[in-house]
């Protein structure tokens, strides 16, 4: 593996932070209903509450992860009044060579850092990409993508939540016969690529190292 890839890991003190500070970014990039959109956080609450029956949002999700292209439309002004939070992020990441990607955690969750890193490589790596994809293509991927839909992911990201569920953990809807065979695949194309098995402690703890790391403090 490369000494740093050009993936960012922002660790934060707690969920609430970590979710309020991401939400925008997170859901114009993988959103169902506002990727690509330019929207507030009343029109995205009211909708998310819709979905839920609440408006949990800042509970429901510990990891995010976004490339650096989502970040143009706030930087321009587009997403106007940007929140002290999201104008935090940007400052934090201000002036770092594009393109890089960015990843949130709380603290240091080592199965959470490993999930939102796989997402890392997938991006910054298109020899990697290409290879998963064309991984996925030779499985019956069908049930993952009904699980991601149900959860609510946008289908353009399907491919890359789909490698990094399997490979580093997964929810209970996605567990099978099917899924382990795809597991051991997956798997192979990764330490074919990369040199070990991201599914390890050992693993783990390589994949940390090979991010750069920035704590948030409370804006």
């Amino acid at each position: 593996m490369a000494d740093k890839y050009p993936i960012y890991h922002l660790s934060f003190p707690n969920q609430y932070l970590l979710a309020a500070t991401f939400l925008r970014f997170q859901e114009h990039y993988e959103s169902p209903k506002f990727r690509g959109r330019i929207f507030d956080w009343e029109e995205f609450m009211d909708w998310y509450a819709g979905q839920k029956g609440e408006f949990s949002y800042l509970e429901d999700w510990g990891g995010f992860n976004l490339p650096s292209t989502v970040l143009e439309p706030f930087r321009s002004g587009s997403f106007d009044p940007l929140t002290r939070k999201e104008q935090a992020l940007l400052e934090l990441v201000r002036g770092l060579p594009e393109p890089f990607y960015v990843i949130g955690t709380i603290g240091g969750s080592s199965e959470a850092v490993a999930h939102e890193i796989v997402h890392g490589l997938y991006y910054v790596r298109p020899d990697y990409r290409q290879a998963v994809v064309a991984c996925l293509a030779a499985h019956d991927t069908r049930r993952l993508r009904r699980c991601l839909a149900k959860i609510g992911y946008h289908k353009a990201v399907f491919d890359d939540e789909i490698n990094a569920y399997v490979l580093t953990g997964l929810t209970d809807d996605m567990r099978g016969p099917a899924t382990q065979r795809l597991k051991r695949a997956l798997r192979r194309v990764f330490a074919d690529h990369f040199g070990f098995d991201p599914g390890t402690k050992a693993g783990e703890r390589r994949l940390a190292a090979s991010v750069h790391r920035l704590r948030v403090t409370r804006p």
